[in-house]
This record gives C-alpha cells, structure tokens and sequence, in this order.
C-alpha cells in the first residue's frame, strides 16, 4: 500500500470501522440498528462517501478476516433510528398488512423502480446498513423510486409467509403504476432475499402477473439443500461460515424458516424449476462464499431456458461483501456492473 494511502486510511479509521461493524446484523444483533425509521434528511450515505481502500490480495485477504473476526466478537448495539440520506424522504406504508418501505428522490434520471428484498436468512429483518446500501444502488442506477419490503420471517412466520408478502406488495406496485409499467419494476435481492426474489418471479410466471424489467441476485440462495460449495467453501467463506453462529445454522442446517418445507419445492430451491418465461438475471457472487454453486446452477437453469444472465463472480470475496464491506474495490465495482445490467433494459 502507498504511503499516502496508509495516511487516508488511518484518517477514516473510524468511519470504516462503523461501515463494517454495520454487517453484525448478520449474526449477531443491531449495530446498524433495525431502527424505527425517521424522515430527516441531513445523514449523507457511507455507502457513496466512504473512500476506497486498495489492497493486494494478501493484504485484503488479511483485511476480510480482521473485520470479520472484530464483527463477530463484538455486542451488539442497541436499535438505533434510521436517518435518511440527504437527497431522499421516507414514506412508511402497509398494504394488506404487509409493511413496506417507500423511498423517492426528485434528482432521479429514468423511471426505473427499484423493489428490494433484503437478506438475513429468514431469521431477521431490515436494518439501516440494508437501507443505506438500497440508496447507493438506486443512486447508482438512476432511480428515484425504492420499496423495501419488510417480509415476514423465522420464528414468527415460515414458508411460504414471506413469498405471501412478497406477492402482495408486487401487486401494489403494479397498482400504483400504468398499464404496461411493470417493466419498470428491477426486483433486487441479497442472501435469503435473493432466494424470495426468484420465489416471486416463479409465482409470477406461473399465475401470469407481468413480469418486472429485470432480477439482480447478490449471494443468490438458490437450493436450500447441500452443494459442494458449502463444503468446499465453509472456511473460506467469513462472512456466513461456521464463525457466523448465528446465520450459519440456518443454511448450513436449514434450522429456520424451511424447516417443514420440501426443500425441492421450486419455490424453496428455485434451482429446481423450469427458469423459461423469466426476466434477464444479474448475478453478483463472492467466489469464496458458501452459495458459489448456487448462483453457478442459477445461471446454469437461466442459459438452458434462454433467459438472458449474466453471472459476475469477485474471486476471494465472502457472502453479501458489497454490504458489509463498501470500501473495497470489488464492492465499488457492484455498482458499474448494475448501473450497466438495469440501464440497458
């Protein structure tokens, strides 16, 4: 690393650390918070302002498994408010009981409507880091318009609760726009949200609702039962591996939200299903996650039912790596990807 480099470094030491101290929702508790959101609008995004950090692959390497090693030693924080990013307003809505975030931006460049389905392996729910990450990804792609939705999830709720509410607010938005506007619709999901959001376009297809513009699956969770990769990957992976004890369980041994469903059922394990009828597909994977051979297989069923796919794979990255770790340049590079993918359709 350059010496100026090292200087910058230790000047946002404190601002990284918040950033990746952030992604302890994923097995431990709130340091982002779940947060009971406000509409203030005077926070600015770590997500589009935290400076780039350069590393060799050793020393990222090195990097990854520090942060992670602090994330997962660390308390838990309290739930803290959201604060919501200058430029935006926030809009709380419930549909059919179903809760969903709204947020909308007048500096939009096109009509693209961004519906998110976040992660957490079905055992938890939204937290501020997703939110953050949601506006950075709408920023980048040009789209004033975001839906978060706030899905049900283990123990309180098991499948198919969460696929119920995905369609219903699918059907909102369908509600609020057009005839002919569901291309609009890019449904982005990460994790087990990646999972929902092929789970709602199978339903889709099959009930024959129009489809959205697009899929874009980070970390794509496509067969809840055993691949190679979660073997082969289970060490390398330090994000969602075994030092993970909380998430880990949950798909490594489906002790959650599947547990009583048939884990062949296409809706469970879309690798199972016939992908023909489906929108294009842009795939965003670590290649030292546990899931690699998901989004492989994914790809695979999308190329054989002629659906359009593309599949971006960050050699030494871990699971959900864009939202934990912003500062990295295979985290930056997640967003050229999806700006190109969603504005070319």
């Amino acid at each position: 690393m350059e010496d100026n480099e090292m200087l910058d470094l230790k000047k946002r030491k404190g601002q990284i650390a918040v950033l990746t101290c952030l992604g302890m929702l994923w097995g431990i508790g709130s340091v982002f918070g779940t947060g009971v959101p406000v509409a203030q609008a005077s926070y600015h995004n770590p997500y589009t302002e935290t400076p780039e950090i350069r590393l060799s692959q050793q020393e990222e390497a090195a990097y990854l498994d520090k942060k992670t090693k602090a994330l997962f030693n660390t308390p838990a924080k309290k739930p803290v408010p959201y604060v919501v990013p200058k430029g935006w307003q926030q809009d709380l809505e419930t549909f059919k009981n179903v809760r969903m975030e709204k947020y909308t931006s007048s500096s939009k460049k096109n009509n693209k409507v961004l519906m998110i389905l976040p992660g957490g392996g079905y055992i938890q729910g939204n937290h501020n880091g997703h939110r953050d990450w949601a506006l950075a990804r709408a920023e980048a792609v040009g789209s004033g318009e975001v839906y978060m939705l706030d899905y049900r999830f283990y123990p309180e709720a098991q499948y198919p609760d969460a696929l119920h509410d995905a369609v219903a607010a699918y059907q909102v938005l369908l509600q609020d726009r057009e005839k002919g506007k569901a291309k609009d619709i890019v449904v982005v999901g990460d994790s087990a949200g990646s999972n929902l959001t092929l789970a709602l376009a199978l339903y889709l297809r099959d009930h024959k609702m129009a489809m959205p513009n697009s899929l874009v699956l980070y970390s794509a969770w496509g067969d809840v039962e055993q691949l190679p990769s979660r073997s082969t990957n289970k060490n390398r992976d330090v994000v969602l591996g075994p030092r993970n004890t909380k998430m880990y369980p949950a798909v490594a041994y489906n002790k959650g939200y599947f547990r009583n469903a048939n884990l062949q059922d296409p809706y469970v394990s879309p690798v199972y299903a016939d992908f023909t009828g489906l929108p294009p597909m842009l795939l965003l994977t670590g290649g030292n996650e546990l899931f690699v051979d998901d989004s492989l297989l994914v790809a695979q069923r999308a190329k054989e039912a002629g659906v359009k796919v593309e599949n971006h794979i960050y050699p030494g990255m871990s699971h959900d790596w864009p939202l934990l770790f912003p500062e990295l340049p295979a985290s930056r590079d997640t967003y050229r990807v999806l700006a190109k993918f969603v504005n070319a359709r």
